[in-house]
């Protein structure tokens, strides 16, 4: 394995990721994850109870009839493993504006890859402790 190439190919998907939550593209959102595989799971900082297939769906659906392009997103500070030759995570740094307050989130998303794509099986969004 070319795990440098391997790690560009993931920061490919977090780009996209990007750009599919700018531009409110739940089509292209919807194709960088495994929804289909029963192991797909996904944790947001309000949603803090694993959810899978299902609301994942629902949550690209209101996507597709309610949101606008124009969203802020940016992950930084990434850093990218391998488990295995088909599985890895990343670990980024999000900023978010929620009720007029700046937060700072976790992310750490997991790649699985799967007839030669790599493809994200499970994200958790999680705020960082606000420093006192």
């Amino acid at each position: 394995m070319n795990e440098e190439k391997e790690k560009q190919k993931i920061r490919e998907i977090i780009a996209l990721y990007e750009k599919a939550f700018v531009n409110a593209d739940a089509d292209l959102m919807e194709r960088l994850f495994w929804v289909g595989d029963p192991r797909f799971t996904e944790v947001e900082s309000h949603i803090p109870k694993p959810f899978s297939k299902e609301r994942f769906l629902w949550i690209m659906d209101w996507i597709r009839h309610n949101q606008a392009p124009g969203g802020r997103m940016h992950f930084y500070e990434t850093r990218i493993h391998f488990l295995s030759p088909t599985v890895a995570y990343s670990i980024s740094l999000r900023d978010t504006e929620e009720k007029g307050e700046l937060h700072t989130s976790r992310v750490t998303l997991i790649y699985l890859k799967q007839k030669g794509s790599w493809k994200i099986i499970h994200g958790h969004f999680s705020f960082l402790p606000k420093s006192s």
